[in-house]
């Protein structure tokens, strides 16, 4: 009987702790882009510096009524850095989508057309370019897919191809940052 007490109040210790680990709220994109604020990190982003940044994203998730968490990605890079004290004019951030990703830059009537509900992605990738982030979807992936470029998101410009994307910014100073 003590080892069976004992071993619930570890449960019930283990599981309050993990409750009392809080994500916070981004304050440039309020939805989406949760983080944890990580207290007396060894590795910050310099204040004084620009920087950009292209996130390569070709995976996303199977269920189709779910967000891209790599897309979600790009919100929380934002909001983390913001909330350390970066200003968000010194972020200049590209997203490209290909691959499976590709539908994710679809409007929401051919998302639903296609899939038979709203694409689960149009908020964030609206708040997103609200926020300055330039997205793109690959031309080639887009058109092999059967996608029309009438069937594009206005948050989302067409690329000839993610290549020709990722290679242009990145001959421009941008960093890749790839999670796929």
């Amino acid at each position: 009987m003590r080892k069976i007490t004992l071993f619930i109040s570890i449960l019930i210790v283990s599981f309050s702790a993990q409750s009392q680990v809080e994500t916070l709220k981004g304050k440039e994109i309020k939805d989406f882009g949760r983080f944890y604020k990580i207290k007396n990190p060894d590795l910050l982003l310099d204040k004084n510096k620009k920087y950009k940044v292209i996130f390569d994203v070709y995976t996303d998730e199977e269920d189709n009524t779910k967000i891209n968490a790599n897309i979600n990605t790009v919100a929380r890079f934002i909001n983390m850095h913001v909330q350390q004290g970066i200003n968000p004019d010194k972020l200049k951030i590209v997203l490209v989508l290909h691959g499976a990703a590709t539908k994710n830059a679809l409007s929401d009537s051919a998302f639903k057309k296609r899939f038979h509900f709203n694409n689960p992605n149009y908020e964030i990738l609206e708040d997103l370019k609200k926020a300055g982030v330039k997205t793109y979807v690959c031309g080639q992936s887009f058109t092999y897919k059967g996608f029309e470029n009438k069937e594009l998101s206005k948050n989302v410009e067409l690329s000839l191809s993610a290549l020709t994307a990722l290679v242009y910014y990145q001959n421009n100073g941008y960093a890749l940052i790839s999670f796929n």
